[in-house]
């Protein structure tokens, strides 16, 4: 969704600034923006740092007792504190490492979000600011215009009030929309871990691809219960807690009543778990369709702009209209464009967390 370039019409003063900018400022794609995030992620240090921490307590284990494997805890047993106490180590530090790893993707596919919301939104905003200053020149024209025509005394006051009114309000949303940019490059610098102030030319290009059930939306379901990451990690506490009911000293059995509370607590919690997740996916969905509705509409509404420039290029060669109303005409386009890629990116983005 570039700018639209109309023939023998001169750049305006808006296009040819933003174009000596794209020059300047270097370009970014989001492979290596998310790269960069990936490195700078202080929950990723950490989790890195906690790997390395479970993978030494494994091989200090390892080296006290001579192997590293999980006991059996199917069914209750009892066994003396020595046993109980090293054989409970290495379930925790193996049930540790397991939850980390999830914890890790969780972060990773956090982090891939935050950043497609960052770069669309970025994009987003700087096309609006395109539009936005070029809305504000044609608010000036009609000042000056609504200037002149009263000095004729064509118009009253209130009308050059009014058109005044509007020309500063064009100009506050153009000011209130550079600064809100600003915000969100120190969000993408921080991110990344680049100076606040920097700047670039984000290459993030996106299309719209009607997304297809691979399976039946049960298959689908069953499929994604089993990889999702929030499962894992309260089977994960499932496990756990079955470790604790089962695996048990000889001379401790003092927590046996909360332990097995605790064991069917965490089983109606993954239930639960999953009859969220499986109303969230079918909620997903749904609004996946809704969003391909919406942008069969837009693409309709961008159709009907782009016959009304049309009509007005016609006029406007034959003297019917004035250059200020071709120009709306053409911002009526851009408008209708910038409708259709905002629906684009979030349906990009919906597809990515179905």
């Amino acid at each position: 969704f570039g700018t639209t370039a109309y023939g023998a019409q001169a750049p305006s003063t808006v296009e040819a600034a933003a174009t000596q900018a794209e020059q300047t400022t270097p370009h970014l794609t989001y492979e290596e923006a998310l790269k960069k995030a990936k490195n700078h992620s202080v929950d990723l240090r950490d989790l890195q740092k906690t790997t390395d921490f479970l993978q030494e307590s494994k091989e200090d284990i390892w080296d006290k007792v001579g192997n590293f494997s999980v006991p059996i805890y199917d069914y209750q047993q009892w066994v003396n504190d020595a046993v109980f106490a090293y054989t409970s180590a290495i379930y925790t530090t193996d049930s540790s490492m397991t939850k980390n790893k999830y914890a890790t993707q969780i972060t990773n596919l956090a982090l891939e979000a935050t950043l497609k919301s960052t770069f669309s939104s970025i994009i987003e905003n700087e096309n609006n600011l395109k539009l936005l200053k070029e809305t504000s020149e044609i608010q000036g024209t009609l000042y000056e215009q609504g200037k002149t025509k009263f000095g004729l005394g064509l118009i009253s006051q209130y009308q050059l009030d009014q058109l005044k009114a509007s020309y500063e309000t064009s100009k506050t949303n153009v000011y209130q929309l550079e600064r809100t940019l600003e915000q969100m490059y120190m969000n993408l610098n921080d991110l990344m871990g680049e100076a606040v102030d920097k700047k670039y030319t984000l290459e993030y290009e996106v299309e719209f691809e009607p997304y297809v059930l691979p399976s039946s939306m049960e298959a689908y379901i069953n499929a994604a219960l089993k990889k999702d990451y929030s499962i894992l990690l309260k089977e994960q506490a499932i496990e756990d807690a079955k470790f604790k009911q089962n695996y048990l000293s000889e001379e401790d059995n003092s927590n046996n009543k909360s332990n097995k509370f605790s064991y069917e607590s965490a089983q109606r919690e993954l239930k639960a778990a999953k009859q969220d997740k499986e109303i969230a996916i079918r909620n997903a969905y749904v609004q996946l369709q809704q969003a391909e509705v919406n942008y069969n509409q837009a693409k309709a509404d961008l159709a009907l702009a782009q016959a009304d420039l049309k009509t007005a290029e016609v006029n406007y060669k034959v003297g019917n209209i004035t250059e200020l109303t071709l120009t709306q005409a053409q911002l009526g386009v851009t408008q209708k464009e910038l409708a259709l890629e905002k629906i684009v990116f979030a349906y990009d983005m919906q597809v990515f967390t179905f």
